[in-house]
């Protein structure tokens, strides 16, 4: 930045102001009888003071470098792995950002599929220098080696974490063992309840609505199940069991023994409580649930995670949806299980971390953080007009209760076994089998307990 200034030095003689100077206070025209090149000296410093003032600005809570950076503008071909389930309109959004403010940044993006999976890219050649994940599969990257402690380059680039709910900071640092931080958080899933609005016209059932317990939505159910005209219609699905646990603050297996924990109270209510929808008779599961609500539109209420872009598909084929709170427990109201936060991540391998921390700031800042908002991803900032922005660019979202999704909160996210997935996978199978008379509750516990450990400590011997 440059600045032409045009003084009079007299004039500024004349002006009485106070410099602070060592532990003591001296004015300029009280020192008239300095020698002029103690006066020239104290004009360079008044005229580097106001020009530094000047030269420093902000953008989205990011500062902008200037050329004393130290941060090179030469191109720079940069990997990107996308390795989460946001949308790639997203990546799409950061990526023109990136281009906008550095073009000198080739900025080459994966999606995780087959041919460009991270170790695909890997054996290739192509090591990732960003990643984007989400906090729950942050931990997976450690045996890879990639992991990279962000906290001095944020430092370093003045990002301002003040912006970022603190909550969703945390939930970052799931899998640091001591307060590292390995990305920052673009977006969060959240949880919630959608429903059919045709089908409760249909049958002249009151809408479901906000704040309701599970055992009020259990209600609603039994009164929206029926067979009508051949067709079977199921009144609620919650398409994986497993989140009913989550609020309650409990885990299929332990985290530092990565011993199983099913064998508890909690863990037989979830059981009951979930079993107590699916014999609703003619409530049963045929196919996938997601689909039945979607496509087939023959579930009139479905507990789910973030799933605006097939909404926004299920719309053009008739779905006539709104959505309400995701239910909740009397205890704990207005709270909902773990909401998965998409992380940006710059791996330990990336030779080029600064370059790549452009990006990241990209991600973050406000410019890319609304139009994601408008696009029906939930921001990690805490600015209001970011957040009031949500959904307002899809057409799927008009005249939606979207605002119902954030009444409620997620919990802390868990700190996780690496065997979680797997842990869970055996959860749903011993439920099944429960759901269908197979075994008792106790003995679905203690069997899922058994499996778990013998599952972990066979993988834990390869």
């Amino acid at each position: 930045m440059r600045i032409h200034l045009q003084i009079d030095f007299l004039q500024l003689l004349s002006i009485r102001i106070n410099i602070p100077f060592y532990n003591s206070t001296f004015s300029i025209s009280e020192g008239i009888n300095m020698n002029i090149f103690h006066k020239k000296w104290v004009v360079l410093a008044l005229l580097t003071s106001v020009v530094a003032s000047g030269c420093g600005k902000t953008s989205g809570g990011v500062k902008e470098a200037d050329g004393s950076s130290g941060v090179s503008e030469e191109p720079v071909s940069l990997v990107l792995l996308n390795d989460s389930g946001i949308e790639q309109e997203f990546i799409e959004q950061v990526a023109a950002e990136v281009k906008r403010k550095h073009p000198s940044i080739d900025l080459k993006i994966y999606r995780s599929e087959k041919g460009s999976t991270l170790d695909e890219l890997i054996l290739a050649g192509e090591t990732p220098d960003l990643i984007v994940s989400y906090n729950g599969k942050i931990a997976s990257y450690r045996d890879k080696d990639l992991l990279y402690d962000m906290t001095s380059l944020i430092s370093s680039r003045k990002v301002d974490l003040g912006r970022f709910d603190s909550g969703y900071i945390e939930d970052v640092k799931i899998a640091s063992t001591q307060n590292e931080l390995f990305g920052l958080p673009i977006s969060l899933a959240y949880h919630a309840l959608y429903y059919n609005k045709s089908l409760f016209d249909k049958f002249g059932v009151a809408y479901p609505k906000d704040g309701m317990t599970w055992e009020q939505t259990l209600e609603v159910a039994k009164k929206m199940t029926r067979n009508e005209g051949g067709t079977q219609y199921r009144g609620f699905d919650i398409g994986n069991m497993v989140w009913a646990s989550q609020p309650l603050g409990i885990a299929a297996i332990d985290y530092k023994t990565d011993k199983a924990t099913m064998r508890t109270d909690e863990w037989k209510r979830v059981f009951e409580l979930m079993k107590a929808f699916y014999t609703i008779p003619g409530n049963m599961t045929t196919g996938k649930a997601k689909d039945n609500f979607l496509k087939d539109k023959t579930v009139a209420m479905y507990a789910d995670l973030s799933i605006a872009s097939e909404l926004e598909i299920a719309a053009q084929d008739g779905l006539d949806w709104d959505v309400v709170q995701y239910p909740s427990y009397t205890e704990k109201p207005n709270t909902y299980g773990n909401a998965s936060v998409n992380v940006i991540m710059i791996t330990k391998a990336s030779k080029h971390k600064e370059r790549a921390m452009q990006v990241v700031e990209a991600a973050v800042s406000d410019e890319v953080q609304l139009e994601s908002s408008k696009s029906g991803r939930v921001t990690p900032l805490l600015k209001a007009d970011i957040k009031q922005a949500f959904g307002i660019n899809k057409p799927v979202f008009k005249g939606k209760s979207v605002q119902s999704i954030f009444k409620s909160k997620p919990v802390k996210y868990p700190i996780a076994s690496q065997y979680r997935s797997k842990a869970e996978g055996i959860v749903r199978v011993k439920f099944d089998e429960y759901v269908k008379g197979a075994v008792d509750v106790n003995t679905a516990l203690a069997q899922a307990d058994e499996e778990i450990n013998k599952a972990v400590a066979a993988e834990a011997g390869k």
